[in-house]
């Protein structure tokens, strides 16, 4: 490649000395290889974290299978974090896992992918906790919240005898994000997830700490402390749910930001049954019945009710029946007995009311007035910095508003519920017109083409640096040297005494000139001229 310089820049260049040119090459090369420096760091790809609090030995080996796949990386200062390139940051996560890496994180079933010969049933056994144990810690470590896991199962061998056989138990021990806290009800999730993943665990086996050694989870006689924990989230979701009822309706009546409402809403959690047993001794009815009645009768002996057993009257002597009787005569003998059980109505009930129930309810309601255009009447905004006055609510709305809002809470007089709406005026900041579509706009324009915007920015600035580094050191060299003007040889003066003659000022008045321009410094020097001649008569 053949490049054409100007003659008049190369005769410029060829005129300079050593050192100006090599000053000259040194800021041409440099300025030219900040043009490229430039724009590779406008298109340098965006880095995301694809490992942190990693132990030295992940990260060592991490960033040797980085570098055998040519991946570009940073590491962070505190030699824990691990960044690459956005696009790949997913594909080199799987992988590294297909390796083991990182194995500060747990190793899972994957440690069975490899068989080894020979393997005991102990080594199995361990091998299988050790997997059960971080496939456990990926899963829980999903959580929002939480940043590191740990997992540790207690399995105890199984025994011939239930009643020899021990309970298993586990423990989580979580690093939780800086201002992330976990919820009763995720504590509860993770303790049913350990307990469901491993034969034989109860919940109550299992206990969760954070990494500052506190007990987040509740053992089964905590069960009152659960409670009332439970109890407090129930109560707070049910005073929820009636302030957005009220204030949903009262925005679309008065608007936005035009009230706030506070519901307080006590439940009553007692678990109340009652049995009833009533009798009514007016309502009888007749339970069961019992009646029988005998008649005997005998006339003469010419007729006798046949008595005994058939075939007896031949086996007795004569002149005496099978019952008894001895001779005849007339007898009767009558016998009736009826008895009779009556029950008494009774009424059993039981009741069991329900937990949950509102005691009574406090609702407080501010209420903003309305603002008219214009001063008050002492010419003043009263406070106001848009200038309008305030005008509050009349007697009419305020009741309007407070029907409203017993409507919308069940308001109960009899259970003691009380309702209170007061009108006040609200102080709100003044965005300045215009401000906030401004931020608005600069904020989806960043939003939208804020990738764009870095190589355009780069890009510029190589401009820049072309035009105002490199062009005027181009301009310099190709302007014409001016040419050496010849004097005459007749013309220069031969000696000194010429040169002076050629001066109009004599010396002394040009001392004097100079004196008269600078005077302190004069003074210095006639002051060294004494010191010296004094020093030289001395």
């Amino acid at each position: 490649m053949v490049v054409l310089v100007p003659d008049s820049l190369l005769r410029n260049f060829q005129a300079l000395n050593l050192t100006q040119r090599i000053g000259v090459v040194v800021v041409l090369a440099l300025a030219l290889a900040t043009i490229p420096v430039l724009m590779m760091m406008g298109k340098e790809p965006d880095l995301v974290v694809l490992y942190s609090h990693l132990e030295p030995d992940d990260t060592r080996a991490i960033v040797q299978e980085l570098g055998k796949l040519s991946v570009s990386y940073e590491v962070g200062e505190s030699g824990n974090v691990i960044k690459v390139p956005a696009e790949r940051v997913h594909e080199l996560r799987l992988q590294l896992a297909s390796l083991g890496l990182p194995e500060s994180a747990g190793v899972g079933f994957e440690i069975f992918d490899r068989t080894t010969m020979g393997a005991t049933p102990f080594t199995q056994q361990m091998n299988y906790r050790r997997a059960l144990q971080g496939e456990l810690a990926r899963t829980i470590s999903q959580i929002s919240q939480v940043e590191r896991v740990r997992v540790h199962l207690v399995i105890p061998e199984k025994r011939l005898f239930s009643s020899d056989q021990k309970a298993a138990r586990a423990a989580v021990v979580l690093t939780l994000k800086r201002g992330s806290p976990l919820g009763g009800a995720q504590v509860q999730g993770i303790v049913h997830l350990v307990a469901s993943s491993v034969e034989g665990l109860e919940a109550s086996q299992v206990t969760v700490v954070d990494n500052h050694g506190k007990v987040l989870s509740q053992n089964a006689g905590d069960d009152d402390a659960h409670m009332t924990a439970s109890q407090i989230e129930t109560q707070r979701r049910v005073e929820h749910d009636l302030e957005q009822r009220v204030q949903t309706m009262l925005d679309q009546v008065l608007g936005q930001d035009k009230s706030v409402v506070r519901v307080t809403a006590p439940l009553e959690f007692r678990q109340v049954e009652i049995t009833e047993e009533s009798f009514d001794p007016n309502s009888q009815v007749v339970r069961s019945e019992n009646r029988s009645q005998e008649k005997v009768m005998e006339q003469g002996g010419s007729r006798r009710p046949e008595q005994g057993v058939p075939g007896v009257s031949s086996n007795v002597p004569s002149g005496q029946t099978a019952g008894g009787s001895v001779g005849g005569g007339q007898k009767e003998a009558k016998r009736k007995n009826e008895t009779l059980n009556y029950e008494l109505n009774r009424k059993v009930s039981k009741i069991v009311e329900p937990t949950g129930a509102i005691k009574r309810l406090s609702v407080a309601v501010l209420v903003d007035g309305t603002y008219e255009a214009g001063a008050g009447a002492d010419g003043k905004s009263d406070g106001n910095e848009d200038g309008k006055k305030y005008v509050p609510r009349t007697e009419q709305e305020i009741q309007s508003l407070i029907q409203i809002v017993k409507k919308s809470v069940g308001f109960n007089e009899e259970r003691g519920d009380q309702i209170e709406v007061v009108n006040v005026p609200f102080e709100a900041t003044v965005v300045p017109a215009g401000e906030e579509g401004v931020t608005g706009a600069v904020q989806s324009f960043v939003a939208t083409w804020g990738g764009f915007l870095k190589p355009v920015l780069f890009f510029v600035l190589g401009l820049l640096v072309i035009w105002f580094v490199i062009r005027p050191v181009a301009l310099n060299l190709s302007k014409p040297m001016s040419e050496p003007t010849l004097l005459a040889s007749e013309g220069l003066p031969a000696t000194v005494a010429e040169v002076e003659a050629q001066i109009s000022e004599t010396p002394q008045e040009m001392a004097i000139k100079m004196a008269a321009q600078n005077p302190a410094s004069a003074a210095h020097v006639i002051r060294t001229w004494i010191k010296d001649e004094q020093g030289e008569k001395a």
